[in-house]
């Protein structure tokens, strides 16, 4: 079959290696970062694979669940499934977008002092065969805008202004 991609003579593709740190303890990071992805995620941007007509991004923080889009007209779109979550350590999700075969993200959530540091890794490349490389580079250069993106909105505080 020539449109499936030989996992045997598949040679390894460097992932992709960001971290960064969110000015939020531990547990409230990860929540951002998966029950609130919708909060920070840089559609606004760009980052959709619906364009204009996305509505929201969510991410379900269980095993099997949804990394997806809903648009405005309510289809939805899925770009990967939950493979692991232990709240607040970490969460690893497949992230197939239109490839024929998925890749897969892991973020690990570390506590430093009253801050948390947030280190994510893209990998498995070499499953998209011909298109690996291009899409590798077009994601090294995404990625970092969606780290700054999330590592803002923890920067801006959740709670209300104090009253007079």
């Amino acid at each position: 079959m020539r449109n499936q991609v030989d996992r045997q003579n598949l040679a390894p593709m460097e992932p992709i290696r960001l971290s960064a740190t969110v000015h939020r303890p531990t547990a409230e990071a990860f929540r951002l970062f998966t029950e609130g992805i919708g909060e920070w995620w840089p559609s606004n941007r760009g980052y959709s694979f619906g364009g204009g007509r996305l509505k929201d991004v969510c991410l379900e923080p269980i095993a099997g669940g949804r990394l997806y889009e809903r648009y405005t007209d309510g289809e939805e779109f899925e770009v990967g499934r939950v493979l692991a979550c232990e709240p607040p350590k970490r969460i690893v999700f497949t992230w197939k977008g239109r490839w024929p075969e998925p890749t897969e993200v892991e973020v690990h959530f570390t506590p430093v002092g009253s801050d948390t540091r947030v280190d994510l890794e893209h990998r498995g490349w070499e499953r998209l065969g011909a298109s690996a490389e291009e899409s590798r580079r077009s994601y090294l250069n995404g990625w970092p805008t969606v780290l700054q993106q999330f590592v803002e909105r923890g920067a801006r505080s959740t709670r209300s202004a104090p009253g007079p």
